[in-house]
């Protein structure tokens, strides 16, 4: 039988002092910092977890509390009950698959290439101005922006939620590729386009309540918000505020590159 795990050191300030900070259920709570027990290998696959009699001294909360945690774990695959030896961390537990957020154009439109898009909305009309970009921009605009409101999913699971800005002059002359595609896979094969200029902005911040309907989240749920435009030799052509699930999510660079 595999060894059982020691428990995770407490720092000064006791775990239940933490938990009774948040609006979210207390049990809500726990099944996250179990799920991470699991990620980080503090639960190894195929080890026994601490008693319900340990994690109620560790966490100081209700039994009944920890057996809701522990039960949207088991409906969610990472561990199993045995009735009379205890429970224990599945040996093959459920993996995301991450994405690697783009940091430079090409990669932007890899990833635009590789996930399926589903319309939400469609504007027909028009807009003349843009939200604000939340970046640092001094160039020129277009005179109309066409907006699109996109979901974007692989394998059947939405990765992104997106809103986007394409000049209305060069949406019009590529209308049903911008319909039928993401909006930087198109940019990128539009013959003779050259962009000049483009850029990005990466935070964490909550969903709202449009995204959080497309993403199987709740609303206010930690996001990471993606901020880009790109631009032509005359002026901004494509803005996009994206919206990716941090679950599954994943920033690595080259420190030396």
């Amino acid at each position: 039988m595999p060894r059982r795990p020691s428990l995770p050191t407490l720092s000064k300030m006791h775990a239940s002092e933490v938990l009774s900070r948040s609006k979210q259920p207390i049990y809500l709570q726990l099944a996250s910092e179990f799920r991470r027990n699991i990620a980080q290998g503090v639960w190894a696959p195929g080890a026994q977890i601490p008693s319900l009699e340990e994690l109620m001294a560790q966490y100081r909360v209700a039994r009944m509390t920890l057996r809701n945690a522990i039960g949207i774990l088991e409906d969610e695959g990472y561990i199993r009950r045995g009735r009379g030896i205890g429970t224990f961390v599945e040996a093959k537990i459920p993996s995301v698959t991450e994405l690697q957020i783009p940091s430079n154009w090409e990669e932007t439109v890899a990833l635009s290439d590789v996930l399926g898009t589903e319309s939400i909305v469609d504007r027909e009309d028009a807009v003349e101005q843009l939200p604000d970009l939340g970046m640092h921009y001094e160039g020129a605009y277009a005179p109309a922006y066409r907006y699109l409101c996109r979901l974007h999913v692989k394998d059947n699971v939405p990765y992104c939620f997106s809103e986007v800005y394409i000049d209305d002059e060069l949406f019009s002359a590529h209308r049903g590729e911008f319909l039928n595609s993401a909006a930087a896979s198109v940019i990128a094969r539009i013959p003779d386009l050259t962009l000049h200029e483009a850029r990005q902005k990466i935070t964490i911040a909550g969903a709202g309540i449009q995204s959080a309907r497309a993403l199987n989240l709740n609303v206010g749920e930690s996001v990471a918000e993606v901020r880009r435009y790109a631009c032509d030799a005359h002026w901004l052509i494509y803005f996009a505020r994206l919206e990716f699930p941090t679950k599954f999510v994943k920033l690595e660079f080259d420190l030396l590159r």
